[in-house]
């Protein structure tokens, strides 16, 4: 793979759903795609959150309601899709919930099962009900947001890291029986990033030391680009800061 020769030129006209897109990653990621002139279906739980994208962007932005914790909600993002795209090009499932940050043994169960429906169980069931439109598309992507809990679980992080684990082993399936369907899977890490989510885990850092979430998008274009090939494969975000010039 050769990121830096991506040319954003040809990333273009393609339809994209990010979920998660009313702040961080998820909204850099949208209006990047937005600014390059892809059809962009953004989510939020809350629809006003997404009203600056709809007046910036009102061309190309489809602003959508979903709460990853109700299946309604996600039935109802996929009849909309269907009905109003008929075919998607890029998936990236952006949006999670952290939970607690403490002992198992302290953690509330209806807590940790928010967390593993809104980042484990209901993503899967995104995925599942839009494989049928993400068929459709000559050559598709899925792009799975991860952590580095999720790849190195470690004390305190609970339902969180379970969640992500579990979601990098659903991309590493799907990978496997997606290969003759032209859809890639993959996931990837952003490491440590200015975000609000990253303020609730750790409320003492100085996020102005850390990169902010327009610097990690160069994986992310890349992976909703035709150039793509890769497949079952678990990328770190950091490791192309800095790689996109254009």
């Amino acid at each position: 793979m050769n990121v830096k020769k991506l040319d954003l030129g040809y990333l273009n006209s393609k339809t994209i759903l990010v979920t998660g897109v009313s702040r961080g990653i998820g909204k850099a990621i949208a209006e990047k795609l937005l600014l390059l002139e892809n059809i962009v279906i953004g989510t939020s739980r809350e629809l006003k959150s997404l009203d600056e994208l709809t007046k910036n962007f009102k061309k190309n932005f489809y602003p959508f309601e979903l709460n990853l914790e109700s299946a309604d909600s996600i039935d109802n993002l996929v009849n909309n899709v269907g009905k109003n795209f008929g075919k998607l090009d890029v998936l990236i499932n952006n949006a999670g919930m952290l939970g607690e940050i403490k002992k198992l043994e302290h953690c509330s169960f209806k807590i940790w099962s928010d967390v593993i429906n809104a980042n484990l169980n209901n993503q899967f069931l995104l995925i599942k009900s839009l494989l049928p439109y993400l068929k459709l598309s000559k050559k598709a992507s899925i792009i799975n947001l991860s952590s580095t809990v999720g790849r190195e679980p470690r004390a305190d992080w609970g339902a969180y890291a379970v969640s992500k684990a579990g979601f990098e082993a659903v991309s590493t399936i799907l990978s496997q029986e997606l290969e003759d369907a032209r859809i890639i899977v993959n996931t990837v890490n952003p490491g440590g990033t200015a975000t609000r989510m990253r303020k609730e885990a750790f409320p003492d850092e100085d996020q102005s030391k850390i990169p902010q979430p327009r610097d990690i998008l160069p994986i992310f274009l890349y992976l909703c680009s035709d150039q793509a090939n890769e497949t079952g494969e678990r990328f770190d975000a950091r490791d192309y800061i800095g790689i996109l010039e254009n």
